[in-house]
């Protein structure tokens, strides 16, 4: 029985040390009569979060900070948009990932601390 238990905690440890957890939103342009456009090409962003009082890597109910990658993941966007000289940016998607070092980070400090990066990607587009 002892053995059994201690099988059980291994397995248990063996899975948190090769996991990682990911939110994800897709699709987030969307209009019923779009304009026409013309691809100025896709881009890829990571931008580093420090979220406290809540969990790394996603949504949570207590997570005080949970908007404040809002403004940092808007700035991201808007600054691809200027640097390709575009109007817009279609097809984003967001998907806010936390590392086993993250989460650990996250345990550690009894989920005081609740680091995660947040990765966006989408296609700049010029109005025709």
């Amino acid at each position: 029985m002892k053995i059994l238990k201690l099988m059980g905690v291994l397995v248990v440890g063996i899975a948190i040390l090769a996991s990682c957890t990911t939110f994800k939103a897709s699709g987030l342009s969307y209009d019923l009569k779009a304009p026409k456009t013309t691809s100025l090409g896709d881009f890829k962003v990571e931008v580093w979060v420090n979220e406290f009082l809540g969990s790394s890597g996603g949504a949570n109910l207590f997570n005080i900070t949970a908007d404040a990658t809002e403004g940092p993941v808007k700035d991201a966007i808007q600054k691809e948009i200027k640097d390709r000289n575009g109007d817009a940016a279609i097809n984003v998607t967001i998907e806010h990932q936390a590392s086993f070092v993250d989460i650990l980070l996250n345990v550690v400090t009894s989920s005081i601390y609740a680091p995660g990066m947040v990765i966006v990607t989408g296609t700049v587009v010029k109005y025709e």
